[in-house]
């Protein structure tokens, strides 16, 4: 239940920001342009060099180029399936093969390079979950949507935010012939005017729910038990079916109570 509660305090927290929430872009780079997905390998497409499965834009320029793996992969093949999911919600699944004959242990990293330019202004930074905006100069949040970055919620993963940088560092042990795979998560808050510390709030709790339960929608079981940066147990697809269920329903009641408001 722990969950449902943090994803419901997550709208509660928003307030009336909630029901003016901008809409992402799907700006993901699929090799010939940009869309709402990206399923394929990994890799640099020439002579471009933008990573496959990258996001550029994002909506209100959040990103210049986030979401991929800027140190290689240490001979494992790269295997991605990048969504903007509803709500705002970028995921990135991505798979990590052995084709070798002896155990592999890589160091990867899942870097982005961030539309606030070194403005950042991190509020919220533990247990997997950092949240950031771009800062006005005076503790503020201006122009770029928040956004709260998931990295895992076991320790596995070690993430940190440097000027215009993100990056989150796994140290991936597989045996030959073994897949693994990293579930990363990227979310966008911003009132439809610009950012406001409502978004704050709501990208904060957001994330929260993420690191609890990890959308997994669409998802395979076999997929969902490669994952190794959330402990198990992972919660099922349906329990993320059902909070989105409870949002909608959340939301039409804070609607209605704002329209009893204003008649009042």
């Amino acid at each position: 239940m722990k969950f449902y509660l943090i994803a419901a305090s997550a709208l509660l927290a928003a307030g009336t920001a909630e029901a003016q929430q901008f809409t992402a872009s799907p700006d993901i780079f699929t090799g010939s342009g940009y869309a709402a997905s990206y399923v394929g390998p990994g890799g640099n497409v020439q002579p471009s060099n933008k990573a496959l499965g990258s996001v550029w834009g994002g909506g209100a320029d959040t990103f210049d180029a986030f979401g991929w793996y800027n140190k290689g992969t240490g001979g494992l093949a790269l295997t991605r399936q990048v969504e903007l999911l509803s709500g705002n919600t970028f995921r990135f699944f991505d798979t990590f093969t052995n084709n070798g004959g002896s155990v592999a242990n890589v160091t990867v990293n899942f870097f982005g390079n961030l539309g606030s330019d070194g403005d950042e202004l991190v509020s919220h930074d533990r247990g997997g979950l950092i949240v950031s905006c771009q800062d006005d100069g005076a503790g503020a949040c201006i122009e770029d949507a928040v956004i709260a970055l998931v990295s895992g919620n076991n320790g596995l993963g070690t993430a940190a935010i440097t000027p215009d940088r993100y990056n989150a560092s796994y140290l991936l042990n597989v045996l030959p012939g073994q897949s693994v795979s990293l579930l990363n998560f990227a979310f966008l808050a911003r009132d439809v005017n610009g950012p406001t510390a409502d978004d704050v709030a709501l990208a904060t709790s957001t994330g929260q729910a993420l690191l609890a339960a990890p959308r997994l929608e669409g998802l395979s079981t076999e997929q969902v038990a490669r994952i190794v940066n959330f402990a198990a147990p992972v919660p099922e697809p349906k329990t993320w079916a059902m909070l989105l269920l409870g949002f909608a329903t959340i939301g039409v009641l804070l609607r209605r109570r704002r329209g009893v408001a204003a008649a009042a």
